[in-house]
């Protein structure tokens, strides 16, 4: 299960990622801070209006506009972000993002969304093939499971960079860099 920091973490990271996953907790963590903000906006504006509205300001309180309070600008902040959160939440519960048009359902169906969104993960779903089968995208061959240790090396020298270096590494290294600027930068004198 993902935390409340972790969720959050990964609902930003993956703001406009409309593929993947969104897990339960991190989707329903998410979606708690991000109904407690928009809350906490709104209370300050109604504030904001009830002051407004109160006293002999009420030509003014005819010239405003949804972006005279925080709630215009906060909804502007969090709709793709919440849009891509609730689409890899439906894919993790294994259906197409296109259900999230539900949503636009007056009544009923944002209850349905709802009841989509609390449903488990699903382990298969037949619109993400890439999570279920370990295979790349029009391929029908495996992917191997070593592929991410086989990326990873290239971060070892990152690693190992304040370990100091041996006479022996650092001479094949000189031969391997002389060897690699006299074929592709001086060039043969056949090729000339």
């Amino acid at each position: 299960m993902t935390g409340p920091l972790i969720a959050l973490k990964l609902a930003v990271v993956n703001a406009f990622n409309f593929e993947g996953r969104a897990t339960r907790s991190e989707f329903w963590w998410a979606f708690l801070a991000i109904g407690v903000i928009g809350l906490i906006v709104t209370v300050f504006d109604l504030a904001k209006l009830a002051a407004l509205s109160t006293g002999q300001n009420l030509l003014t309180l005819s010239d405003l506009s949804l972006f005279d309070f925080g709630t215009g600008y906060y909804l502007v902040l969090v709709t793709i972000p919440y849009t891509s959160l609730c689409i890899r939440r439906l894919h993790d519960a294994g259906m197409s993002g296109f259900w999230w048009l539900l949503s636009f359902v007056p009544i009923v169906g944002g209850i349905a969304i709802l009841v989509l969104y609390a449903m488990p993960s699903s382990g298969s779903t037949p619109t993400r093939p890439m999570a279920q089968t370990g295979k790349a995208k029009n391929s029908s061959k495996a992917v191997d499971m070593d592929a991410h240790q086989k990326a990873m090396q290239g971060y070892a020298l990152l690693f190992d960079k304040d370990k100091p270096v041996s006479a022996a590494t650092q001479a094949a290294r000189k031969s391997e860099i002389s060897e690699y600027y006299r074929t592709r930068v001086l060039k043969p004198a056949s090729a000339a």
